[in-house]
């Protein structure tokens, strides 16, 4: 950096910082910037990235469990606000997803969670969808697996993934 030069690799992005103060978000190629004033505050990856949440037991409303395990599909959109808005993005993104998976389960049966989550997929999905937006973060996909839980001394069975 002492030299002035950034160089940011394909398929990310350098949020630059001047003062400690927002100054650029640079794409990829070859950069000056002013040596010594200017700093690389973080590298944002901007290709997908895929998060994957093992399935855990979670109470339906009727107080019955079911395990439900998630993948989400999401990508940087806006480097800036991506690292300034949140400092884990992975991190925020599977526990939101996960708090609002046990606040919809709440709401219905266990029975209605196993034969019907496109119910519980499209309540994660609005909730992810609009609150990665604010972050800069944009959701691509979420698949769940949705189960019962297996009985005691068997083996679990195949989930299925919508």
């Amino acid at each position: 950096m002492s030299l002035g030069l950034v160089i940011v690799g394909a398929g990310h992005a350098a949020v630059i910082e001047r003062a400690g103060k927002f100054r650029a978000v640079l794409g990829p190629g070859r950069h000056f910037v002013v040596p010594f004033a200017d700093r690389v505050r973080a590298r944002v990856d901007l290709g997908e990235q895929i998060l994957s949440a093992p399935p855990r037991p979670v109470e339906a409303g009727d107080g019955l469990e079911v395990l439900i395990g998630f993948e989400v599909v999401f990508a940087v959109a806006d480097p800036r606000l991506a690292t300034y808005e949140i400092s884990n993005p992975a991190i925020a993104i599977e526990q939101l997803a996960r708090t609002a998976l046990r606040q919809e389960a709440g709401l219905t049966t266990a029975e209605r969670a196993v034969t019907a989550p496109e119910d519980l997929h499209r309540t994660v999905w609005t909730v992810l969808h609009d609150t990665t937006g604010r972050w800069g973060i944009t959701t691509k996909e979420l698949e769940l697996a949705v189960s019962p839980p297996a009985a005691p001394g068997t083996p679990s069975t195949a989930q299925e993934w919508y």
